[in-house]
């Protein structure tokens, strides 16, 4: 009887372990954008007329490591975001938008993630460049004036 479970233990500890590795993210670009497979909502990358464009850059600290940070616009995941990358994306101006950031949760992550968050309000056309640093409490988001 104990070699029926103990195969039983073996699969699941075994399943459990694959579901808990995350896959090797892509490389970053030459260019230090964030590359496509790793944006989620791919129509924000094209610039039109009239829009303002939002310029996120990750520094290169050593606060996170090479962990990745997801990037979201009104509580909606946009990218995926390294760190030393950047990401512009265009927004129709005229509205504010939440843009939050936070470690990606795997199932090896002891706790969920803390989430920080920044509203900027696209007034006109143009612009507009938030910095993804970090302290003490984690990834933080600033707008650069």
């Amino acid at each position: 009887m104990k070699t029926p479970m103990n195969a039983c233990l073996l699969a699941l500890t075994m399943a459990l372990s694959a579901c808990a590795i995350q896959p090797a993210a892509e490389q970053t670009t030459s260019t230090g954008q964030v590359p496509p497979a790793r944006v989620y909502i791919k129509s924000m990358l094209s610039p039109s007329s009239g829009t303002a464009e939002v310029q996120f850059s990750r520094g290169s600290s050593f606060l996170f490591g090479n962990a990745p940070l997801e990037l979201a616009i009104n509580d909606v995941v946009l990218a995926q975001i390294q760190k030393g990358e950047r990401l512009s994306i265009w927004l129709k101006p005229g509205t504010s938008y939440d843009f939050s950031i936070r470690p990606v949760h795997s199932l090896n992550s002891s706790t969920y993630p803390q989430t920080r968050k920044i509203s900027v309000d696209l007034k006109n056309p143009g612009t507009y460049k938030v910095v993804i640093g970090g302290d003490k409490e984690g990834a933080t988001l600033q707008l650069e004036k």
